[in-house]
């Protein structure tokens, strides 16, 4: 498949494999391995996530302007590298302010690979269709997510700190080989006479805040990313202990607790793929796919099915309810992403890119803390159910979108 596509569409998708494999070997049992190593309470394990999503707060904008100042391979090459440094912390030191390091560590990598990935493939790629590339992306995501899941979760029956240290380690080494085959041939700086760094940033900071004011759809498609953020986090650091503690996990052979959490996030993954598939099917027969029926739907859907999961006490019944809203959020992402991108400018795109990503993890650093103290003071099925209440505005957000016209 990567023979008969460019270098730097054949780079993406390895791109994607790989990285997906090494962050879902590292994180499969991340949340087992942070309750029964670490030995955090609710409140520190969503405090952990509330600190990497403030990292990626403080760091998205920043990131995003230097990609698009100087290099977005180079900002790329960075973030893997402190992907990598942040996993191997977190695996080799299990306390919890290593913990807590480690989180501000690999978020900030997060900041330099989100936007200048997708700001640098859409402009080596311009003559491709935006929705099937950021599809393809996803779907080769899964497929590494798959095998990541499966490494990560056969050694951590072995040591809960091994899947770890070898993601962070399979981090540093994709690192170093993108450096030898990653291209940009079509970068041009933002802003070409340069006057310092500061000067440079505020100039292309301000420069980026007026093109998003004056984009009406923009900032409808900026808002539903910032819904999404709200209602994601509880869901991310509560369902694993909503299944744990609310629940009786069965033990059929060898799926014994830790093993299970595996086989949920591999069915996940494998839903995913699927689901991705069909939809690039549709594309290619159609031509196009409807965005706003998409992101509303699959908005709905995830509300829906993160309730049920709330209220749900039958681990089979809770298991399909689970599934299905992750699969939910998988389809959104990239039909979400490929429909900003039609409203970015090019030379702007990583900076807009992080602007997402900055309210996404806004929206992670309000809606955490909120379903946490939830979780603790009442129980673990109010704050998942108040995670889903957080993304009903995107409901009311997602047909304005569509209406708007730039």
């Amino acid at each position: 498949m990567f023979a008969k596509n460019s270098k730097a569409y054949s780079v993406y998708l390895l791109f994607r494999f790989v990285c997906s494999l090494a962050v879902s070997m590292s994180t499969v049992l991340s949340i087992v391995y942070h309750l029964e190593v670490v030995q955090l309470d609710v409140f520190q394990l969503v405090l952990v996530g509330t600190v990497q999503e403030t990292s990626c707060f403080l760091f998205e904008i920043p990131t995003g302007v230097v990609a698009d100042l100087y290099s977005r391979r180079r900002s790329v090459l960075i973030g893997m590298f402190l992907y990598g440094l942040g996993f191997l912390m977190e695996g080799a030191l299990p306390w919890f302010a290593p913990v807590l390091l480690a989180q501000v560590v690999w978020g900030c990598g997060d900041t330099f690979i989100t936007g200048a990935l997708e700001a640098w493939i859409a402009s080596e790629e311009e003559d491709k269709p935006i929705d099937k590339v950021f599809l393809r992306g996803s779907q080769m995501g899964q497929i590494g997510g798959v095998l990541g899941v499966v490494l990560g979760t056969l050694l951590g029956n072995i040591n809960l700190q091994m899947p770890l240290i070898l993601g962070g380690s399979l981090c540093l080494l994709l690192g170093l080989v993108l450096g030898r085959i990653m291209p940009e041939t079509n970068f041009s700086p933002a802003i070409e006479e340069r006057q310092g760094l500061l000067k440079d940033f505020v100039c292309l900071f301000k420069l980026n805040l007026g093109f998003v004011k004056g984009a009406p759809v923009l900032l409808a498609l900026l808002a539903i990313t910032l819904c999404g953020g709200l209602a994601s986090e509880g869901f991310d650091r509560l369902s694993t202990a909503h299944f744990l503690d609310d629940t009786v996990i069965p033990v059929i052979g060898p799926l014994n607790s830790v093993t299970w959490f595996g086989v949920i996030s591999l069915i996940g993954s494998g839903l995913g793929i699927l689901a991705s598939q069909l939809l690039i099917a549709r594309m290619e027969k159609k031509g196009t796919v409807s965005r706003t029926s998409v992101v509303m739907s699959t908005s709905a859907g995830y509300i829906l099915c993160l309730v049920l999961f709330a209220v749900g006490r039958s681990f089979w019944f809770m298991l399909l309810v689970f599934l299905l809203a992750r699969l939910m959020r998988t389809i959104k992402e990239p039909v979400l992403a490929a429909w900003m991108n039609d409203h970015v400018d090019e030379k702007m795109r990583a900076t807009v890119f992080s602007t997402s990503g900055q309210l996404d993890s806004f929206g992670q650093i309000i809606g955490g803390p909120i379903v946490g103290l939830v979780a603790q003071q009442v129980s673990i099925p109010w704050g998942l159910v108040c995670t889903a209440f957080l993304l009903l505005p995107a409901l009311f957000l997602v047909p304005v979108a569509g209406k708007k016209r730039d």
